[in-house]
């Protein structure tokens, strides 16, 4: 599975049950990039896709990770992901370039048999410079 996660500096994702921020420019180009196929996430992660207009790009399930075959792009904002370290082929990150609290990181332990492949800044909504970085 391909992993997609937004972090900030300290690799958090997630503070006290709530997402540490969003934008619409990092949802635009996580849709755009698609092509036929869908984004697999949970309903927490979805109610900030719903605007977009995207629900025929989006699946959603509470079990999506246990769910998701090779192949299928995840996006995960509330989700440990330790135990689905052997599946998982590709991470995207998309890093906010703040600090903020955390309650919730991702686990940079899933990066250490991975090689970055490519790194893009780019001008979000909600953020001047949002960093995309693609691990393989």
């Amino acid at each position: 599975m391909h992993i997609i996660a937004c972090v900030d500096d300290g690799f958090g994702m997630l503070f006290g049950r709530r997402r540490q921020s969003m934008d619409r420019c990092v949802r635009e180009r996580l849709l755009s990039g698609l092509g036929a196929r869908k984004i697999r996430m949970n309903s927490y992660s979805f109610s900030q896709f719903t605007e977009d207009g995207a629900a025929e790009k989006i699946e959603v399930s509470e079990d999506f990770l246990t769910a998701a075959r090779a192949g299928d792009i995840c996006f995960v904002e509330d989700c440990e992901l330790s135990m689905y370290a052997d599946r998982i082929e590709s991470v995207t990150l998309y890093k906010w370039n703040r600090a903020y609290p955390s309650s919730l990181k991702f686990p940079t332990s899933l990066l250490s048999d991975k090689k970055l492949v490519s790194s893009e800044d780019f001008v979000g909504n909600s953020h001047e410079k949002i960093t995309e970085e693609i691990y393989r």
